[in-house]
């Protein structure tokens, strides 16, 4: 009876099964980071929870909405599962989607930060370009996967499942200084 609601809900709102996932798998992705990969200083605590619940409300609130609505249009501007289609959907991704989703993700947690336009642009400024370098190389490949193999309705819980890693690094990136440092990385093998 209750999962039969819900059942109804998700068919309903399909929006709402990823805006659950990524209201999940982003704070925890923040979550790992902070644990594993963050540089502490004696006495520091190790977890900042107000830095993951903001995690929590942009990723549920804020990135899943985006996602979800950019898998559909792209399924719809290329709705054939043609190497040509596919190839569309992938170039449109990283070109017009990953600059919108980067700075989303740079400019939504600096204001949920309480930072000011300029410390807002500035961040963005520094961490933006290189950022979207390297998702040139990651994305392309996990979407030609997410938009050949995974069925429409389950492409939003894919791209939340990539992202809890990617959104680990993000989360690395937004915290560290301007440029790229996967030094962060030696903190696994302290442990």
């Amino acid at each position: 009876m209750v999962l039969e609601r819900v059942y109804l809900v998700f068919r309903r709102y399909p929006v709402v099964p990823s805006m659950i996932t990524y209201s999940f798998l982003y704070p925890g992705a923040n979550y790992v980071q902070q644990r594993y990969f963050r540089n502490h200083r004696p006495g520091e605590n190790l977890i900042d929870w107000k830095e993951v619940t903001r995690f929590c409300v942009y990723g549920g609130l804020i990135h899943a909405p985006l996602v979800y609505n950019w898998l559909k249009f792209a399924a719809h501007l290329f709705p054939k599962t043609t190497v040509s289609h596919l190839l569309a959907k992938v170039a449109l991704d990283q070109s017009c989607f990953a600059p919108v989703a980067l700075s989303t993700f740079y400019i939504g947690l600096s204001t949920l930060e309480g930072k000011d336009k300029d410390g807002i642009y500035e961040e963005w400024r520094q961490k933006f370009p290189n950022t979207w370098a390297c998702s040139a190389f990651i994305w392309p490949f996990l979407q030609t996967i997410n938009f050949r193999f995974v069925p429409g309705g389950l492409r939003p819980i894919f791209v939340a499942v990539c992202s809890f890693f990617w959104t680990t690094m993000l989360a690395a990136w937004k915290h560290t200084n301007p440029t790229i440092n996967l030094d962060f990385l030696s903190n696994l093998r302290k442990q």
